[in-house]
Parts: C-alpha cells; sequence; structure tokens
C-alpha cells in the first residue's frame, strides 16, 4: 500500500537521512507542508480546548462577581440609524426606536441588544448599565459574545503563528547556509530553506499543543506580532537543523 505523500513527509522529517530528498523539494511545497502541519496542531489543539467551553459562563460570571460595583451612567443621542456595512447590514444601532432583528447579527436599540447566536437572543440595555447585579445575565451575555468572535480571534491567531514559524524558518534557513558554505559541504539557500521547513515540524507540534497547559516551561524570551518565541523549542529547532543537516550529507556520499 502507498503511503500518501503528505504523510511520508511527516515520517521523513523525522528520519536525517530523508533530507537528502526533502531539501530537494521546491521551497513552496516544502512551506504549503509546514502550513499543513501548522493547522492539523492548531485544530487538534482547538479540539482539546472544546471541554473548557462547557464551563466558560461560569468561568464568566465568577470574574465578574469580583466587581464589587459596575455601574455605569451617561447620556447618548443619536440623529439617524447607524448601519455597518450600509447596505445588507450586520450591525444595526438605533437608540431611537425598537428595531426587530432580521438578517443582522447585532442590534442595539432603545431598550435591548440583540445578537444572533444559533437562537436570536436578547439582553436589556439597562441590565448591561448595573453588571454587578445582573451577573448572571450579563455573563450569558459576554459568553456568547465571546464564541462568536472565536473563529475571526483563531484564524489571527494562525496568521501570526504562521508568520512566526516563517521567520524561524528563513532565519535559521539562512544562518544554516552562511555556516555550511564555510565549510566543503556546502547546499544551496533553497535547499537549507526546504530543510528547515521540515525540521520545525516538532517545534510546531511542542508549541502548540503545549498551549493547552501552559507554555512557560518553554521559557519565552521575546514577542513577535503578539506570539512568543521560545527558548527551549529555538535550541531545539537549532538541534534539529544541525541532525538534518548531518543526514543529509551521510546520505548524500552513501549514494555517491
Amino acid at each position: 500500500m502507498k503511503i500518501p505523500e503528505f504523510l511520508r513527509e511527516i515520517i521523513w522529517s523525522f528520519y536525517p537521512p530523508r533530507y537528502r530528498q526533502l531539501a530537494d523539494k521546491h521551497f513552496h511545497k516544502s512551506l504549503r507542508y509546514m502550513s499543513k502541519i501548522l493547522l492539523i496542531v492548531f485544530l487538534i489543539t482547538a479540539i482539546l480546548f472544546i471541554p473548557k467551553l462547557a464551563t466558560l459562563r461560569g468561568t464568566v460570571e465568577s470574574e465578574l462577581s469580583k466587581f464589587q460595583t459596575f455601574k455605569l451612567e451617561g447620556n447618548v443621542s443619536q440623529s439617524s440609524t447607524i448601519t455597518i456595512p450600509v447596505h445588507n447590514p450586520w450591525v444595526v444601532v438605533d437608540l431611537n426606536n425598537d428595531y426587530t432583528l432580521t438578517k443582522e447579527f447585532l442590534v442595539i436599540d432603545k431598550t435591548t441588544i440583540q445578537y444572533r447566536f444559533l437562537t436570536v437572543k436578547k439582553i436589556q440595555r439597562d441590565q448591561l448599565k448595573d453588571v454587578s447585579s445582573n451577573r448572571a445575565s450579563v455573563s450569558g451575555f459576554f459568553t456568547s459574545l465571546i464564541l462568536l468572535l472565536a473563529p475571526g480571534i483563531a484564524l489571527v491567531l494562525y496568521i501570526r503563528l504562521w508568520l512566526k514559524y516563517l521567520l524561524l524558518i528563513l532565519v535559521f534557513g539562512t544562518f544554516f547556509f552562511i555556516v555550511m558554505e564555510l565549510t566543503h559541504y556546502r547546499l544551496r539557500w533553497k535547499q537549507m530553506l526546504s530543510i528547515a521547513a521540515h525540521a520545525i515540524t516538532p517545534v510546531i507540534a511542542i508549541e502548540v499543543v503545549s498551549s493547552f497547559v501552559t507554555t512557560a516551561y518553554l521559557l519565552p524570551v521575546f514577542r513577535f506580532l503578539g506570539v512568543s518565541i521560545y527558548a527551549i523549542t529555538t535550541i531545539l529547532f537549532a538541534f534539529l537543523m544541525t541532525i538534518a543537516v548531518v543526514g543529509y550529507h551521510i546520505e548524500d556520499n552513501r549514494k555517491k
């Protein structure tokens, strides 16, 4: 039975002599491989977080209870209805009239806030003005708001992580290319980048899955685009790159 190419790449990423073949892949294909690995690990970690959603409302209500007093006061006037976007709006704000949510996702009218989450839900605006006295209903609203925003937050986080790992691939690939240029075991820059794109596989798995529990043990040193760069996995990546390059040349000499 023939092993699927993607699964074969994963296996080869953990077997140094196979970097002789992986290095010759076009870099855009190696980058596509890294993107798939990140997506798979990202989705696995997201699944691990699902049980926590069952307790999210209780957590929000518990945190809101830390406010002894939380009252909002103020006067707001409006000359005309706000619609975002103007045509087929997702959000409507009309503080002068009562408005019934139909196709919109969020409606703020004279007395209520209505929003669509599986079904249409609403909360009285006055309840949001006195959070400390209406924790149960307000926590339900905030929980739904968090869940509505979750897909967008996840997408932004995936893009940030992708850019982080692209940066690491470029930095380590270029560094090892320069180092190897000083020896008799030279490789082309694109070959070194392809090696880096595969060698980073364990780093992605460790960092992303660890976020479910804690990443403190990885020793974060600084942040890039809002995501941490870790000392432990950076050292691990350097070690994996070294092993991969050595494996490449061992296999290359064997074939010659």
